[in-house]
Formats: C-alpha cells, structure tokens, sequence
C-alpha cells in the first residue's frame, strides 16, 4: 500500500497485492475507514456476507470500515488497484451532498457500483499528478473529493425485480459473462458463442448482463479494452499500433477514436505528462 495524498479529509493512494502474497490465502480486513477502491485489474472479492463480485476498471468496489473479505486470483498480475480510504465521519456530508450509496446509518449500500468513463479518467490522471514534483495539494484533494462524490452520488445500483432464486441466477449469469470478458479483453466473441459457452441463450444474457451490471456485454469489453490501453500507454509509446491490435481494436485509428470517445481526449494527450496538470483541472471541471 503506497499513500499518495493525506490529508483530513482522505488518503488516496496505490495498493499492490503480488500473486505469491500470503493475502490470497488469507480472510482480509479494510481497516478502520471506509474505501472505494477503482481497480487496474481482474480480481474476484468476496465480502462477508455478500456475494462474490467480478473486480474489473469498469466498477468501483466499495467497503465499509472493517470490512472482512478474501480475494480470488485471476490474473498472473495479482492485485493492482487506486484506493480511497475515508474517515467514517465523512459519509454523513458525503451523504448530504448527494452521495445516494450512502444510507441514514452512515454506510455504504453496496460492495460495488459502476465507474464511469469520467470517473475512471479523473483518478488515472490524479494518480499521474501526484507522482510530479511538487503537486498542489488543494488541486489534488478537490480531486479525490470530487473522484468520491462522483461515484457515490452518480452511479445508481443496478437492480431488478427477482427475488430469491431467479435473483442469484441471473447475478450468477453475468458474473460468469464478466469473467468470460475479462479474461481476455482482445478476443473476437460474438453473442451466440458467449450464450454456448455460459448455456444460455444470447438474447436473455444480453437483457441479464445490462440489468445485472449497467452495461451491454460490447460496452462491457470495450470498456475494458480502453482502460487497459489507458494503463498501458507509458510503456506501449513508442507503438501504439502494436498495442491496439492487441487490445484487439482493428487499427491505431480505431483505437484512438474509441479511446477519444471514452475520455474525450487523445491518447497522445494523456501519455504527456506535461498535460498531466491541464487534464486533472479539466477533470475535476466535469
């Protein structure tokens, strides 16, 4: 775990889990605050007394203080996460200003919620500013304040109407397409053989994923194919062609333009860092 920013109010920072940690085998505990926490990678978590959830960049998984809960490992990267940890005194104004996931006992409603194009951009970029010398603290805080109360107060909770039975099924349904997906982002998988390889039919999995997770099964994986590339630009920067073919985009072009639609900036813009600072203020903006 490597803090970023403290102050009163937060600390955000990094959080790394090796695969050969012993935290893989092991009941963990969030601590004393809650966190949301933006994953880098594929990682099934299982809070107490929650079902298990597919950790992706397309959600944000969130804990209440003293949380207990044991990771699954799925990738040979292990655990690569953002994390935000709060004071507990912090949800009731969070809950005030609009933060819907946040309940009249002071807790979080939910083990995850969805993490939107804006809110994914804002915490890459504020995680990049704060490793340039001499960040303005106030600029970064805003962030951070602004990153939390994003995802708190925007993303609804997907829902629907099952109960007992059907409810489990269909929330067993598309955590099975989410780790089909996840495995390998780049894949070419049409619906009909991702319905074969969970049996089941390709219309209910669609109308099952969207209502389970808030996505369609292709913005689903396009979701992640941008992301991805959105991590791996640093070190992919001299052949960004290379690095869409294999994120599975038919071109440069092609991957430019969906990662453009997604963030609203270049690739080449966000892989300065001398943009690093006008990015960040142009983010926290909205």
């Amino acid at each position: 775990m490597k803090p970023l920013l403290e102050t009163p109010l937060l600390t955000l920072g990094e959080f790394r889990c090796p695969p050969e940690d012993d935290a893989w085998r092991e009941t963990n505990t969030i601590g004393d605050r809650p966190h949301v926490v933006f994953p880098r990678t594929t990682v099934l978590i299982e809070q107490e007394g929650r079902p298990p959830v597919l950790a992706t960049p397309a959600h944000a998984i969130l804990y209440n203080a003293q949380q207990l809960y044991r990771r699954g490992l799925r990738t040979e990267v292990g655990d690569d996460a953002v994390f935000v940890a709060l004071p507990p005194e912090s949800l009731e104004p969070l809950a005030a200003a609009g933060a819907r996931l946040v309940n009249t006992d002071n807790r979080l409603v939910a083990s995850h919620a969805p993490a939107d194009r804006r809110a994914y951009l804002l915490q890459h970029v504020l995680v990049r500013y704060l490793h340039v010398p001499h960040p303005d603290p106030l600029l970064a805080e805003e962030a951070a304040g602004s990153l939390v109360l994003h995802t708190l107060g925007s993303a609804d909770v997907p829902r629907t109407r099952q109960a007992g039975r059907s409810r489990q099924a269909h929330r067993e349904l598309a955590e099975a397409a989410k780790a089909e997906l996840a495995a390998d982002p780049g894949r070419s998988l049409t619906l009909e053989q991702l319905g074969r390889l969970l049996h089941t039919s390709a219309f209910h999995l669609a109308r099952v994923f969207r209502a389970e997770t808030g996505f369609s099964l292709h913005g689903f994986r396009r979701t992640l194919r941008v992301r991805a590339g959105l991590e791996r630009l640093s070190s992919n920067a001299n052949d960004l062609t290379a690095l869409a073919l294999e994120l599975g985009f038919s071109s440069h072009s092609h991957f430019s333009e969906r990662f453009r639609n997604e963030f609203g900036v270049a690739p080449s813009q966000v892989r300065d860092d001398g943009r690093i600072r006008a990015l960040l203020e142009a983010a926290v903006r909205g």
